[in-house]
């Protein structure tokens, strides 16, 4: 483990995180869309960093990032928070805590002149990386079949090296998912419809060759998309709270519930026959991840779930994924506690426009047809920016609240 020479801390949000650990190494440049993403919502950190405490957040555009800040605060405590430019990192000691940890973000904070005393250590760095392919994810599953054996679990996905592999597997299982090592941003997950189909073929050949092997998984009925949210320390693994979401058709991240940790659970719960599953993959979950990751890691790791129906019963797929790093969910749970007041419920929303223009109307409607109300310095009701509209800006980051109790 490395240890920062100071406690304050800077965050970084680096949503690119999962595409530079499919890259695989130093020298990776992001696509414009995830550059724009990054530049859009790098404010985030103002509302997921620990409540009321001095921070720097690392920013591209720090007058006016300082600005809507200085507005955020006089509605809401949010601490002490200083935007930073990368080139203003050099020389100053700092405890950095960005959205995940990869080669790439470590070579441009080194480029930057950051104290490498600061920063974890190359080999910590890969083997975050190795953990971070979806065998582990597999691994878990395997674990937590064994651990809970009257539980009944879907089998955990294959790995396999070549493309007449997954054509056996998809026989097996028809309509199978198939999915990279590393991937980020719905990009890496393929359903197979037709086993010889030259597209199909083409990209999983095409994993096969850069990633060294591909994921099979059988097919299920999605009734619910959750997750567990976990924090490591200290060579722990501690549960962080629930998270439910929905993803968009290419799988990735588009909305969550932002409410009470006692109503996301009667959510989960309540789709489920047998509600005591929860409590007893939470423990076995927080036993397996001490294990397997806290010793190499410490920060947020969320672990993907879903309820589906295996025939008319409702079960639970305990980890679908596994992230590494900071989760929109993990975003949602300190959104709920700091921000939304009590009795109301909300949805958290990251949102892509055509044109800035678009972006800036269709804000400017919904802050005139749904005000914002705020009741004791928290969110009742209405519309509400997490991140500014810079010029250019095509994603904003939002959050919609609804009075659910008096």
């Amino acid at each position: 483990m490395f240890m920062a020479t100071d406690t304050t801390p800077t965050y970084i949000f680096n949503p690119e995180h999962d595409l530079a650990l499919a890259y695989g190494t130093e020298g990776y440049t992001a696509p414009p869309r995830a550059r724009i993403l990054r530049r859009d919502l790098q404010l985030l950190p103002a509302w997921y960093c620990r409540g009321g405490e001095t921070a720097n957040i690392l920013s591209q555009n720090v007058e006016e990032d300082t600005a809507w800040l200085d507005k955020m605060s006089a509605l809401i405590d949010i601490g002490s928070l200083r935007p930073i430019a990368l080139n203003r990192l050099q020389c100053r000691h700092s405890d950095y805590r960005p959205w995940g940890w990869n080669l790439d973000l470590r070579r441009r904070l080194l480029n930057a002149c950051v104290d490498a005393r600061d920063l974890p250590p190359r080999a910590a760095v890969l083997k975050l990386q190795e953990l971070s392919h979806r065998r582990t994810a597999a691994e878990i599953n395997r674990r937590l079949a064994n651990m809970l054996p009257g539980m009944k679990f879907p089998p955990a996905a294959v790995e396999v090296a070549s493309v007449d592999e997954i054509r056996r597997f998809n026989a097996m299982h028809p309509q199978c998912y198939i999915k990279a090592p590393w991937s980020g941003s719905g990009k890496g997950v393929y359903r197979v419809l037709d086993a010889d189909c030259r597209s199909f073929v083409t990209w999983s050949q095409g994993i096969i060759n850069r990633q060294g092997s591909i994921m099979c998984e059988v097919p299920l009925r999605k009734v619910l998309d959750f997750a567990m949210e976990f924090e490591c320390s200290g060579g722990r693994a501690r549960f962080a709270g629930y998270s439910v979401f929905s993803n968009d058709s290419h799988c990735s991240y588009d909305s969550g519930i932002v409410a009470p940790q006692e109503t996301l659970g009667r959510i989960i719960s309540s789709r489920l026959q047998n509600p005591n599953l929860l409590p007893a993959i939470q423990a076995s979950l927080c036993d397996i991840l001490t294990r397997i990751v806290a010793t190499h890691y410490d920060g947020p790791l969320g672990i993907d779930m879903m309820v589906y129906d295996d025939r008319g019963t409702m079960r639970i797929a305990p980890c679908v994924e596994m992230n590494l790093r900071m989760t929109m969910g993990t975003v949602a749970i300190p959104l709920a506690d700091r921000l939304l007041a009590p009795g109301s419920t909300a949805t958290f929303k990251v949102t892509y426009h055509k044109s800035a223009d678009e972006l800036k109307a269709t804000a400017e409607s919904e802050s005139r047809s749904n005000p914002p109300r705020f009741e004791g310095g928290k969110l009742a009701s209405g519309f509400m920016q997490l991140t500014p509209a810079y010029p250019g800006s095509r994603f904003l980051a939002t959050l919609t609240a609804t009075k659910t109790t008096q």
